[in-house]
């Protein structure tokens, strides 16, 4: 049996994969913060009515000789939100403001903290329901 195919297993799973898009954007975000005219980029909301309806959960395979076939991969399909107006931006006309993206990052591991104990947790309780 595939527990990542159950509803409570499947919602955590995409929560962990938005948070992980969302972590490379804030990370892109803090490498950029002295690039001239970079606008920070963040995701949409995560919106957990919609999980399974949009993506597919296709491993990708790597090519390694130009003849292989690339196989089939993981759309990643979570939109960029547009960030609102900054009302800071520098001399350079860069807006990405370390302090949020600061915060943004430690709201992210905070919550992907969570995730991964609520995912272990539920794993326990079905092995215990199972009884082994």
């Amino acid at each position: 049996m595939d527990i990542g195919k159950l509803g409570m297993f499947a919602n955590l799973k995409e929560k962990m994969d938005w948070l992980t898009q969302r972590q490379e954007l804030i990370a892109q975000n803090i490498a950029n913060s002295d690039t001239p005219n970079y606008r920070p980029d963040d995701l949409k909301k995560f919106d957990p009515k919609t999980v399974g309806r949009d993506r597919q959960f296709i491993l990708a395979m790597q090519a390694t000789t130009p003849g292989h076939s690339q196989g089939l991969h993981k759309p990643q399909n979570f939109k960029d939100e547009e960030v609102r107006k900054n009302y800071e931006v520098a001399p350079g006309k860069n807006a990405v403001i370390l302090e949020e993206q600061m915060v943004k990052m430690n709201e992210n591991q905070v919550d992907y903290q969570t995730m991964t104990r609520l995912y272990a947790k539920h794993k326990t309780m079905m092995i215990s329901a199972l009884g082994r």
